[in-house]
């Protein structure tokens, strides 16, 4: 694929990928699988094979995860929107390139993020979100937080967050041949709007699926009315699938996608804008991702293999960045080539009632290229740069029954990493890491669990977007980074209700500062705290709260906002609260929710302040007409100005933070063909 610039022109522009974005391409695809979808249905015989017994859950104890159903009821307009009921995972921004995860305080660039099994690399710019996700199409949310299984992948100093994707066999029923949806999104706080179209076919074991989604609109205003700068949302992106699943359970996917979001942003995307009145710019992000992966759906003990290979590319170009009087252009591209490939062995290794062996190796290499345009690098300094990471990983995960009561999850690993710098440094490095986490049924209804972990943390790659933008880049001294997690709880189920309370304590030594020219120039991080979460759901009644108290240090001193980029911020203490009620008999549901920051006055001279935020929904989707499901959403139902928990700036008198969107009413309508 090529990237063409408008040459002898003052600035640069990224010129839009027409082989994935234009028109007429997803015009033809979509005849393509319509033509597909009109074949003579045949019945398809599948045979089915004892299931094997499992004995992981989807996450290790004490983390999140968020089920197709959780998502279908929050109706998520941005990645925001995903976790809002979940307070140990807070998102920051007020824009869709200036989204930022953290988990338990931790930043999501210390954590392995994976989509659809690729691997997400987001280092470019420092400015610019680490959470750049349209949430239309997602299926699951699995969050490792701290401690999880070393088969997650490189690199989880923090945990890890994979985000899964819908399949064609999730839109169609098994007896349908063709189908899909439209859903069109209207914001009345812009205002803006948002469309989207689906498409799935299937026929003897071959499935296809095309999605699109496309946003416009204005700036949103905030609880006073004032128009926020630089919120339009202007996100469109596109995802197709194509897979294969054989009479044996042997499956094939292929799965490539493509998001654009080219609009005006403030002149520092993550800050509402500069309090020196430096102008908003346009700046272009983009990213394209392929990946094709094999697994077997009806394995047997000894077989049950999984093998994933993963391209992901993003590029960024900011145009007049401003620093005082100068305006420079900012141009940088980020490759990843990743993979997995393992088999998992259902044994009890002779010491457990039941359990499996996973066996496998990954690897990754991160390529990072930048080309800013002037700098204060002086004369001599080269502004045409790029850094490259390789990475091979080799692990054994085992997840065993010890006995009725008693379970396990044991893994470890290794990795080696080489690393280049802009100027030819080679340094290269390993070590070990590995994880354990022990659960054991106290009642029948409540089970005591515990864990502990440690992780190498390699040397990622810096901010590609100013390679020796301020000088020239210095790598000596530069090592890798480990992470040390601890975590002790209680979960419990007895009929209605569930809940889990644990605390949590992880130690990053040596978190990388990305964008500094003295590379070896780091931080040690230390997150502590706890989580409380408890949930009553029956005959269609939920009622679900959680609380988090999150405290975040680096080397022993408090965070700044401003340099908390790459590491974390202090989330503080935050409670959410959920209610929704449906009425299957008439196709009717509604309900409520309300996220609750306390004063946070950990730097006393500015003080993060509390605010709550409600939001109501009712969605019907009548028994006699299900293929139509229409829904409205008030958020912000009070009309409060506030500044979210984990946006930055609050405490930085060079910027002025973003305000969160006002009263906002938001009306869907989904139909399903």
């Amino acid at each position: 694929m090529t990237t063409m610039f408008v040459s002898g022109a003052p600035t640069r522009r990224l010129a839009l990928n027409t082989s994935l974005a234009s028109p007429s391409r997803m015009l033809a695809a979509t005849t393509a699988i319509l033509a597909f979808a009109s074949l003579p249905a045949q019945a398809q015989e599948q045979t089915v094979l004892a299931p094997i017994s499992i004995t992981a859950t989807e996450v290790a104890p004490g983390g999140v995860q968020i089920t197709e159903e959780e998502l279908e009821r929050t109706n998520p307009v941005d990645i925001k929107d995903v976790f809002e009921k979940d307070p140990s995972v807070q998102v920051g921004g007020g824009s869709d390139v200036s989204r930022k995860i953290y988990v338990n305080g931790i930043e999501n660039t210390n954590l392995n993020v994976k989509i659809d099994g690729a691997r997400q690399v987001d280092s470019a710019f420092h400015h610019l979100g680490t959470a750049i996700i349209d949430p239309g199409m997602l299926k699951t949310v699995r969050v490792e937080t701290g401690i999880g299984p070393v088969d997650v992948g490189p690199n989880a100093l923090g945990g890890s967050i994979a985000f899964e994707t819908k399949d064609a066999r999730d839109i169609l029923d098994s007896d349908e041949m063709w189908g899909g949806f439209t859903r069109l999104q209207f914001n009345g706080n812009g205002p803006a709007h948002t469309e989207v179209g689906t498409i799935a076919a299937q026929y003897e074991g071959f499935e296809a699926l095309a999605y699109t989604s496309f946003e416009g609109g204005d700036n949103y205003e905030d609880g006073d009315g004032i128009v926020t700068a630089g919120t339009a949302p202007d996100m469109d992106n596109a995802i197709g699938k194509f897979a294969w699943s054989g009479l044996d359970g042997s499956r094939i996917e292929f799965q490539a996608s493509y998001l654009d979001d080219t609009t005006i942003r403030p002149n520092r995307a993550n800050f509402g804008a500069l309090a020196n009145g430096a102008p908003a710019t346009l700046q272009e992000f983009r990213r394209r991702s392929f990946s094709i992966s094999y697994k077997d759906e009806a394995p047997t003990e000894m077989f049950n293999p999984e093998a994933v290979l993963s391209y992901n590319y993003s590029e960024l170009f900011v145009d007049e960045l401003a620093f005082g009087p100068n305006r420079f252009d900012l141009y940088s591209e980020t490759k990843s080539v990743s993979g997995k490939l393992a088999n998992t062995f259902s044994t009890g290794l002779g010491v457990a009632e039941s359990g499996s062996v996973t066996v496998g190796t990954d690897f990754y290499r991160d390529e990072g290229h930048g080309t800013p345009t002037g700098g204060f690098g002086g004369a001599g300094v080269s502004l045409d740069n790029t850094e490259t990471s390789y990475n091979a990983g080799f692990f054994v995960q085992s997840r065993l029954n010890l006995t009725q009561r008693l379970r396990a999850s044991l893994g470890i690993r290794y990795d080696q990493q080489w690393f280049e710098g802009i100027e030819g440094t080679d340094i290269s490095g390993g070590g070990p890491g590995g994880s354990a986490n022990v659960e054991y049924d106290a009642l029948t209804w409540l089970t005591g669990y515990a864990g502990a972990a440690t992780t190498y943390g390699g040397i990622p790659l810096g901010e590609s977007a100013i390679y020796n933008f301020a000088g020239q880049w210095d790598y000596e001294g530069l090592s890798s980074s480990r992470s040390f997690s601890y975590k002790l709880g209680f979960k419990g189920v007895e009929g209605p209700f569930s809940g889990d309370v644990h605390v949590y304590l992880t130690d990053i030594e040596g978190s990388h500062d990305r964008g500094n020219q003295i590379r070896n120039r780091t931080r040690d991080l230390r997150s502590e705290g706890y989580n409380i979460s408890g949930q009553y759901q029956n005959d269609g009644l939920l009622v679900r709260a959680s609380y988090s108290n999150n405290r975040l240090r680096s080397d022993d001193a408090v965070l700044t906002s401003g340099a908390a980029s790459f590491h974390g911020l202090q989330t503080g203490k935050t409670a959410a609260m959920e209610v929704a009620k449906d009425w299957y008999d008439v196709g009717f549901s509604m309900g409520a929710s309300a996220e609750y920051a306390f004063e946070d006055a950990t730097q006393e001279a500015t003080p993060n302040d509390s605010y709550l935020v409600a939001n109501i929904f009712a969605q019907l989707q009548p028994v006699d007409y299900d293929f139509v499901t229409m829904r409205l959403d008030i958020r912000n139902l009070f009309d409060r100005t506030y500044v979210d928990r984990a946006t930055s700036g609050v405490d930085n008198a060079q910027v002025i933070p973003f305000n969160e969107p006002g009263r906002t009413v938001l009306a869907t309508v989904k139909i399903d063909f």
